[in-house]
């Protein structure tokens, strides 16, 4: 669904550098936007607009890699992340299973 993604990952827990690495990024894709008369689709009221009308605003997803055995074996696990405003995937994409208790949780859409 999405036309474009950028993505700043490593390691470890060094978020400061993982976003703004993120922001280089898109600020260097406005700017070659920019320079061909075009830009990122923006509305005052509802923030960046893309294709999927749960991502409105900054369309940004962020996530960790987390390994939790013993919560994930909770019956109301997605429950609970969900109370959270959070999701769980499994580590290989959106419709993935975890085998380990290794889970990419973020922010829900």
């Amino acid at each position: 669904e999405d036309h474009m993604r950028i993505i700043s990952m490593e390691k470890g827990d060094n978020v400061d550098a993982i976003f703004r690495r993120f922001a280089q990024a898109t600020e260097g894709v406005a700017k070659v936007l920019q320079g061909e008369g075009h830009d990122f689709m923006h509305n005052s009221h509802l923030g960046y607009i893309l294709t999927c009308p749960s991502n409105l605003g900054t369309g940004l997803r962020a996530g960790t890699i987390v390994k939790i055995p013993k919560l994930s074996a909770r019956k109301d696990f997605k429950d609970v992340c969900g109370r959270l405003g959070l999701q769980a995937r499994g580590t290989a994409g959106v419709d993935s299973v975890s085998t380990d208790g290794r889970f990419d949780i973020s922010n829900a859409d």
